[in-house]
């Protein structure tokens, strides 16, 4: 599995398990109120001269009010220019009233990583919630049993996307440790395999070699054969080798980041320059747009 994905799995465990970290609360539960210093997802509801009152959709039942002077850094003239009923943002909370069900807010508070990362966690969420429901169909098991479902692989992964993620980026064992039944697993895996996708990145390289005597033409087969033969043998990455014109061959490596691509196909030009000059050939290669 590439470094890059693996970064980003263990990023949305870390996430999940302190959720008060690097400035805000991304409690998705809707068991408790919001508290003060959260950062929630709000819709924009009725529009006032002098603020808006919007909806938590995280806490049903929730509603609150974000005051004009809450609402951007400059100067508001006219707030419609700024905020739109129905639409979707997040806000900090700045008091709260458990017994009304009410919240001070604001919008001016949140920098642009926050919300955006809010707002991602938001769309995962909801993606994985689908994915489960998905899954509750095919085993034929009703929906009151997802929200523990869901519990169990945002405990083992850090949100329910992430376990299907995993289950195509690294293979269906990574639910070997999860305390569900054997009729949940498998449609998990079935809708993983037939909804995530992995993704596409591919770099080139065009190659130069020089091979001379009557053995050239084979030194040149071998070191392109080796070649391909080392990028496919990377889990999740594709090779693609064709001749350019003498004496350059163009060689592309397609993996989930392009991180590793680049990686993987440095590796293998030096790997090709390093074989034709034991051959008593030369060769060297550059990096292209793909």
């Amino acid at each position: 599995m590439p470094d890059l994905w693996r970064g980003c799995c263990a990023a949305h465990r870390r996430q999940s398990k302190n959720t008060r970290e690097s400035g805000g609360d991304v409690n998705m539960s809707a068991e408790t109120g919001p508290n003060t210093g959260e950062y929630v997802i709000v819709v924009i509801k009725d529009i006032v001269p002098y603020g808006t009152f919007v909806e938590l959709p995280e806490y049903p039942g929730y509603r609150g009010f974000i005051h004009i002077s809450e609402i951007s850094t400059s100067w508001v003239k006219n707030i419609r220019h700024h905020v739109k009923e129905g639409q979707m943002r997040v806000a900090k909370v700045l008091n709260v009233s458990h017994q009304r069900k009410m919240c001070d807010l604001s919008l001016k508070r949140v920098s642009g990583a926050i919300e955006k990362r809010k707002l991602e966690e938001l769309r995962r969420k909801k993606r994985g919630r689908g994915l489960l429901r998905a899954a509750a169909k095919m085993a034929a098991r009703p929906e009151s049993e997802i929200p523990e479902i869901e519990k169990k692989l945002a405990d083992a992964f850090g949100d329910v996307l992430t376990a299907f993620e995993e289950v195509v980026f690294t293979g269906k064992h990574v639910l070997d440790g999860v305390d569900i039944s054997e009729d949940w697993k498998a449609a998990i895996i079935a809708i993983a395999q037939k909804s995530i996708e992995i993704p596409r990145k591919t770099v080139r390289a065009d190659v130069e070699i020089r091979v001379p005597g009557p053995f050239g033409a084979r030194v040149i087969r071998e070191a392109l054969l080796r070649a391909e033969k080392k990028i496919k043998s990377k889990e999740h990455s594709e090779a693609k080798i064709y001749y350019v014109g003498a004496p350059t061959y163009a060689i592309e490596v397609t993996t989930p980041d392009y991180k590793s691509a680049e990686k993987l196909l440095a590796a293998v030009c030096e790997d090709i320059v390093k074989f034709v000059e034991d051959k008593g050939g030369s060769a060297r290669w550059e990096r292209v747009d793909a």
